[in-house]
C-alpha cells in the first residue's frame, strides 16, 4: 500500500479492527521510521485517534519491526515521545527484551531516562532483571535467575548481578554460579579473585580441580577422598573434564579417584575403557612400571597384549610373572584383537564360529562326494560315508558291480583315517557312528536317481555293519531306507524304513539294532497309516523317544521303553502348516519346522496330546535345513543353507508357561565360503561341534568349533571381572581338537593370565566364587 493511500484510509471512519485500517498503520509505521514527516505527521494523528498502545504496540510487534535492532533510533521515539509525554507499557517491555537481548547505548539511555521496569504483562524474568538493571536493591531476584545473569560477561546486566551476588553472599547463588563457572574463563577468574566456591564439599574439591585451584584442593582434599567421592557421582562428560584437569594436578592417587574411595587393585577392573586408558597413560608417564604390571593382568586381553609392549626393558622380578609377562609380550597384537572380535561376537559381519576343514582327498585320493556323516559318541571321530571316484552323488557310476561307495572314519583329533573301505557296490546315503570304531551304513534308495539308465531296481537297500572285524551286510532288506541313527546302549541303532510284509505290501517298520548288527522289528509303527513315511528326525539325547516327521500326514514321537506310540497334534488344521523336517528334540521338548515356515513347540511330556506353540520365526521360502539341539549351549540351534548358509541361536521357550519370545532367532552367524548345493549339517551329541558338507567334488568338511560361543557373555571383559568359572569355560574350549590355530593361541594366553591371577587362590569343595584380585584368597563351598 503507497503512504499516500495509507494517510487516507487512517482519515476515513473505519473500525479499529478493520484490516484496511491496521494495514495502512503499518505502512505509515514503517514509512515514519524511515524519517518520512507526512508519516511522522500521520502517526502522531493515529495517536489521538487509535490510542497510544495501539499505535505503539503496532509498532513494537516484530512484523513491523523486523530483525533490526535499529528502530530505537526512529524518529518517532525521538520526536513523539516527549518527556512529558506518557510512554505506553507495551513500548517499555519491547525496549527492555531488546536491550536484554542486545544492550545499545541508545536504548539504555532511553530506559534510565524512562526510568521504568519491565510490567506486569512481561515475563518475571525480564521484570526482575529490568529491576536489577535500575538499581531496585530491594527487588528479590531468583537464585538461579541471578547466578545466571551474573555469568555474562558481554552484557552491563552481568556486572550488575555480580555485584549483587558478592553483596547477598546468598549460598545457593554462589553453588548455581559455581557450577557453571568452569565452562567460562572470566566467570572462573570472578570466582578466584573473590574466593567464590560451592559451599558442599565434594563439589568444592571437584570444583578446585577443574578451575585449576591446586594448592586450595590439596588443602581441602590431601588424600583424594572428596574427589573420589565427586568424580563416581559426576555425568559422563563431567568425567572427561576431571581427567583432562587431573592430568597436571600431581599428587594424588588416580585410581582411588577413577574407581571410588578405596585403591584395591581390582578396583581397576571396575573402571570404563577411557578411564581405563586415562590410568594406563598416567602411570606410563610416571615410570610406574611395577603398578602398571600389577593391572595389566586385569585388562581386557587384547589391551594387555598392547600395554606390556610400553614397558621397554623393564621386567616383573619374578619367575612365574615373568613367564607370562614374556607370554604376552610375544602375542602378536592384531591376531589377539582380530580373535577376541571373533570370539565376542561384535564384529560387524556377524562371523561364524572358528572352524577347521577336513579335505577328504588329503586322507586319500579315492575319497569324494559326500552323501552322508554322524559324530561318534564322544565326538571324537566322524564317520562318514561317499561316493568312489572324481564324481559327486547322482555324477558316479552306476551300480554295475564295481565299487561305487565308501565309508570311513575320520579321527578328529589326529586329522587320520581310522577306517575305510571302498568296496560297497551300491550307493550309500545313510551313517550312524555306534563308537569304538563301529558303524553302520544304510544303502541309498534305488529309485532316487532318475538319470540312471542301468539300475538294478530288483535291488532292495541293506544295512551294513562296519567295525574291527571287516563289513558285512546284515540278513535284512527294505524297499527304502527312511532313517538311521544311534541310540543310548552299547552299540545300539534304530532303522526306519518301507518294507514288504507277505502278500507284497508296502508299509512302515522301525527296527532296533545292537552290537554285532543285530536287528530286531519293533512293531511300533504297525497301527500308523500305511502310507505314513517313517522319517527319523531326532533321537533324544537319552536315546528313549525317537521322533518322526511324516511330510503330509503327522509328527509322531515313539517311546522306546514302553513302546508307546504318541501322534502329536499341531493345532493346525491345515497342509500349510503341519510339521515337517527338520526336528529336533531335548530331553524335554520337540521341536518342528512348518511349510509356513513356523516353529511347532510341543514340551514334556511328550506323550501327551496337548497342542504345539506356534512361533512366527521364517518364512515358507527360508525354512532351516537343519534343526538340531546342543546340551553344550543348553539351546536348540538352526543351520539355514538358503542364500547365505548361516548358523542361527534360538530362543526356544523353556516350558509351555514361558513367554514368547520377540524374536525367535537370537543371533546369526554366516558360515564360511561357498556351502554349494545339497548341503548336509550335523551337530556332535555333546552339541559342541557342527560338521557341515561343502559342496564339490573336492570332498570337504568343514568343522565350526561352538563351544566358542559359550565365551561370548564374557571374552571381551576385563580379565580382572572373570572368575574361576570363566576359567573352567576357557579351558574347556581349548579341549576341542577342532578349535583353529589363532583361537587356540589366543585362549591359551587368556588362560595363562587368568591362572597366574588365580595361581594362590584355594577352593573347597564346590566353591565357585567372583574374581579374586588380592594375592591369596581362600573360598569354602557348600560341603
Amino acid at each position: 500500500m503507497r503512504l499516500r493511500t495509507a494517510v487516507l484510509v487512517l482519515r476515513l471512519p473505519l473500525g479499529r479492527a478493520s484490516r484496511w485500517r491496521l494495514r495502512s498503520l503499518v505502512t505509515v509505521l514503517r514509512a515514519a521510521d524511515a524519517g518520512a514527516p507526512t508519516a511522522v505527521r500521520a502517526v502522531a494523528n493515529a495517536l489521538d485517534s487509535l490510542g497510544p498502545e495501539t499505535v505503539w504496540r503496532t509498532w513494537a510487534e516484530p512484523p513491523v519491526a523486523g530483525p533490526t535492532r535499529r528502530r530505537w533510533a526512529s524518529p518517532l521515539v525521538t520526536e513523539l515521545l516527549a518527556d512529558s509525554t506518557p510512554v505506553p507499557d507495551a513500548l517499555v517491555d519491547a525496549a527492555w527484551r531488546d536491550w536484554f537481548d542486545a544492550h545499545e547505548a541508545r536504548l539504555w539511555s532511553l530506559l534510565r531516562r524512562w526510568d521504568r521496569a519491565a510490567t506486569i504483562s512481561e515475563s518475571e524474568k525480564v521484570r526482575a532483571l529490568s529491576r536489577l538493571a535500575l538499581g531496585d536493591d530491594g527487588g528479590a531476584v531468583d537464585a538461579r535467575l541471578l547466578a545466571e545473569a551474573a555469568a555474562r560477561f558481554d552484557h552491563p546486566i552481568g556486572e550488575r548481578a555480580r555485584a549483587r551476588l558478592l553483596v547477598l553472599n546468598d549460598t545457593e547463588v554462589i553453588d548455581l554460579y559455581c557450577a557453571a563457572a568452569p565452562a567460562s574463563p572470566k566467570a572462573t577468574a570472578f570466582c578466584v579473585e573473590h574466593h567464590l566456591a560451592p559451599t558442599d564439599e565434594v563439589e568444592r574439591a571437584v570444583f578446585f580441580v577443574r578451575t585449576g585451584q591446586h594448592e586450595q584442593y590439596r588443602a581441602l582434599d590431601p588424600e583424594g577422598t572428596l574427589l573420589a567421592l565427586g568424580y563416581r557421582g559426576a555425568s559422563t562428560e563431567l568425567r572427561s573434564a576431571l581427567r583432562e584437569v587431573m592430568t597436571g594436578l600431581g599428587g594424588i592417587d588416580t585410581l582411588r579417584v577413577l574407581a571410588g574411595q578405596s585403591s584395591r587393585q581390582e578396583d581397576f577392573a571396575s573402571l570404563d575403557g577411557q578411564e581405563r586408558a586415562y590410568l594406563i597413560q598416567q602411570l606410563k608417564e610416571q615410570g610406574d612400571w611395577n603398578r602398571l604390571w600389577q593391572f595389566t593382568l586385569l585388562m581386557p586381553l587384547s589391551a594387555a597384549v598392547l600395554t606390556v609392549r610400553a614397558f621397554g626393558a623393564w621386567q616383573p622380578s619374578g619367575e612365574d610373572d615373568r613367564h607370562v609377562f614374556e607370554a604376552l609380550r610375544a602375542a602378536d597384537p592384531q591376531a589377539v584383537n582380530r580373535c577376541m572380535s571373533v570370539l565376542s561376537g561384535v564384529s560387524a559381519s556377524s562371523p561364524a564360529p572358528p572352524h577347521t576343514r577336513i579335505r577328504l582327498a588329503d586322507l586319500d585320493e579315492r575319497l569324494r562326494g559326500v552323501t552322508g556323516l554322524d559324530f561318534a559318541p564322544d565326538g571324537t571321530q566322524l564317520a562318514l560315508v561317499g561316493a568312489v571316484g572324481v564324481g559327486t552323488e547322482g555324477d558316479g557310476p552306476l551300480p554295475s558291480g564295481e565299487p561305487v561307495a565308501w565309508a570311513g572314519i575320520v579321527d578328529l583329533g589326529s586329522g587320520t583315517l581310522s577306517r575305510l573301505h571302498c568296496d560297497f557296490t551300491y550307493p550309500l546315503d545313510w551313517v550312524a557312528h555306534l563308537g569304538s570304531d563301529t558303524m553302520v551304513v544304510g544303502e541309498a534308495d534305488p529309485y532316487a536317481d532318475t538319470d540312471a539308465v542301468d539300475m538294478d531296481y530288483s535291488h532292495k537297500a541293506k544295512i551294513h555293519y562296519v567295525d574291527s572285524g571287516g563289513v558285512w551286510a546284515l540278513g535284512w532288506e527294505a524297499d527304502e531306507i527312511c532313517g538311521l541313527e544311534r541310540i543310548a546302549g552299547d552299540r545300539a541303532f534304530v532303522v526306519s524304513a518301507w518294507v514288504e510284509d507277505w502278500d507284497d505290501d508296502e508299509h512302515p517298520a522301525l527296527f532296533i539294532g545292537g552290537p554285532g548288527g543285530s536287528l530286531v522289528a519293533s512293531g511300533v509303527l504297525d497301527d500308523l497309516e500305511e502310507d505314513f513315511e517313517p522319517a527319523i528326525v531326532a533321537v533324544d539325547p537319552d536315546g528313549r523317544l525317537v521322533a518322526m516327521v511324516d511330510v503330509l500326514e503327522a509328527a509322531v514321537v515313539i517311546d522306546l521303553g514302553s513302546s508307546v506310540v504318541n501322534e502329536l497334534d499341531d493345532g493346525s488344521g491345515t497342509l500349510e502348516n503341519v510339521p515337517v523336517p527338520p526336528a529336533a528334540l531335548s530331553p524335554s521338548t520337540f521341536v518342528s519346522c512348518s511349510e509356513a515356515g513356523d516353529l511347532k513347540v510341543w514340551h514334556e511330556p511328550l506323550t501327551s496330546r496337548e497342542p504345539s506353540m506356534t512361533i512366527p520365526a521364517w518364512s515358507a521360502a527360508t525354512p532351516p535345513d537343519t534343526l538340531a539341539w546342543s546340551p553344550a549351549l543348553n539351546r536348540f540351534v538352526a543351520v539355514d543353507f538358503s542364500d547365505q548358509p548361516h548358523l542361527e541361536l534360538l530362543d526356544v521357550p523353556p516350558t509351555r508357561d514361558a513367554p514368547m519370545p520377540d524374536e525367535l532367532v537370537s543371533e546369526r552367524m554366516a558360515l564360511a565360503g561357498d556351502i554349494g548345493v545339497a548341503p548336509i549339517a550335523r551337530l556332535s551329541p555333546k552339541g559342541d561341534v557342527l560338521a557341515v558338507r561343502v559342496g564339490g567334488p573336492l570332498g570337504l568338511v568343514d568343522l565350526y568349533d561352538l563351544t566358542t560361543l559359550t565365551l561370548r557373555p564374557f571374552i571381551a571383559r576385563p580379565m580382572g571381572q572373570m572368575s574361576h568359572q570363566e576359567l573352567t569355560h576357557v579351558a574347556a574350549v581349548l579341549e576341542n581338537p577342532q578349535l583353529d590355530r589363532e583361537s587356540r593361541t589366543t585362549l591359551t594366553l587368556l588362560r595363562a593370565c587368568l591362572k597366574h591371577r588365580f595361581r594362590h587362590d584355594v577352593g573347597i569343595r564346590d566353591a565357585v566364587g567372583p574374581a579374586v584380585a588380592g594375592g591369596f584368597e581362600i573360598e569354602l563351598g557348600e560341603v
